[in-house]
């Protein structure tokens, strides 16, 4: 029994790391692809923006991209959160292979702007440091924008109460299935595979990027 439990949590570790790489990977495409259409020239990886042809490692990294223009047009955290609405949806609704598929792309997308976001809202609040992340840049930009303050977290707020409600529903369907320390433990195993994966992309980021 015991074997069998360790067996099927390091199965949905790997499960999980392959997901959370893939998806961090889409994520930092769409800011890439966002970048293109705006007429600028980037390179992207597993985790960072930089200017074309640069890799992280390089001293001048974002030297020109730092000081492009700042706009609302951008695709990174939509594309996350849609994997995670249309994964939960799919986990919650579908069968078979194709419910088992959805489960790690909702659980792994839906963390991937829950934790960030978090530190966003409460960083602040307990340090009086700002936590910056792709929200809270975009709700930066809104509130000057707009000429009210009252609107730099909404984004962050917007992307944490989507991954709560993806994240009940997905928890109110595993209720159906598993216990309370069987979920436990899931979401233990999916925090460890949250911190690998982000050491990975780390990793990756200075040997794999696409020019745009």
């Amino acid at each position: 029994m015991a074997g069998k439990v360790i067996k099927n949590g390091l199965r949905w570790l790997v499960i999980c790391i392959i997901v959370f790489l893939i998806s961090i990977f889409l994520h930092e495409c769409g800011h890439g692809l966002a970048n293109h259409l705006r007429g600028i020239s980037c390179s992207t990886g597993f985790n960072r923006v930089g200017d074309i042809y640069k890799y992280p490692k390089d001293v001048d990294f974002r030297a020109t991209y730092r000081n492009a223009s700042e706009s609302l047009l951008d695709f990174g955290v939509p594309i996350t959160l849609l994997l995670a609405s249309a994964g939960t949806f799919c986990a919650c609704r579908l069968h078979g292979w194709s419910q088992k598929i959805s489960w790690p792309i909702a659980v792994t997308n839906s963390m991937l702007r829950l934790i960030p976001c978090i530190y966003v809202l409460f960083v602040p609040l307990f340090t009086g440091n700002v936590w910056k992340e792709d929200e809270y840049e975009t709700g930066q930009y809104l509130a000057q924008l707009v000429g009210c303050s009252a609107l730099a977290y909404l984004p962050a707020f917007v992307s944490v109460l989507i991954s709560i409600v993806c994240l009940f529903f997905l928890l109110h369907k595993g209720k159906q299935k598993m216990s309370r320390w069987m979920i436990a433990g899931y979401a233990l195993v999916t925090l460890l595979g949250y911190d690998l994966s982000l050491y990975i992309a780390n990793w990756l980021d200075d040997f794999i990027r696409i020019n745009w």
